[in-house]
């Protein structure tokens, strides 16, 4: 059917009756965006009714999953991105740097056992990016 879904096809079911849209914004579209090398990951996500009846942000890191072009870097090695000295927690300050290492030199950095090596990824603070001697760009 050009134009939209076929009758009684397409958006329907029990994940439908969880999305209550927005007055303002009806779906309310986001545009979601990769956690780890923030680019637009090939996916949309429906809003719905934010808290406020707020417009959503077109864009936006949603949830903790890796882009298609990251998961392949994962796979090759750990991702280690730059941060600002003392930052920590899930979503420290990013400074700009960000390179892949392959497994070996991850664990010459960071020991054999390290939740890096683990998690495919780590952040360094930007004292020890210099240290190491890893390009800003």
């Amino acid at each position: 059917m050009p134009g939209g879904f076929p009758p009684n096809k397409g958006l329907k079911g029990k994940n439908m009756k969880n999305i209550k849209l927005s007055k303002k914004h009806g779906l309310n579209a986001v545009i979601s965006v990769c956690y780890f090398c923030n680019e637009p990951k090939n996916e949309i996500i429906i809003a719905g009714r934010l808290p406020n009846d707020d417009e959503a942000p077109k864009y936006a890191i949603w949830n903790m999953e890796p882009c298609d072009k990251c998961k392949g870097y994962m796979e090759q090695g750990i991702i280690l991105i730059s941060v600002k000295n003392g930052e920590c927690g899930n979503n420290p300050y990013r400074t700009g740097g960000w390179v892949v290492i392959n497994e070996d030199a991850a664990k010459q950095i960071f020991g054999d056992n390290c939740q890096a090596i683990k998690s495919r990824i780590a952040f360094v603070d930007d004292e020890a990016w210099d240290k190491i001697g890893l390009p800003r760009e």
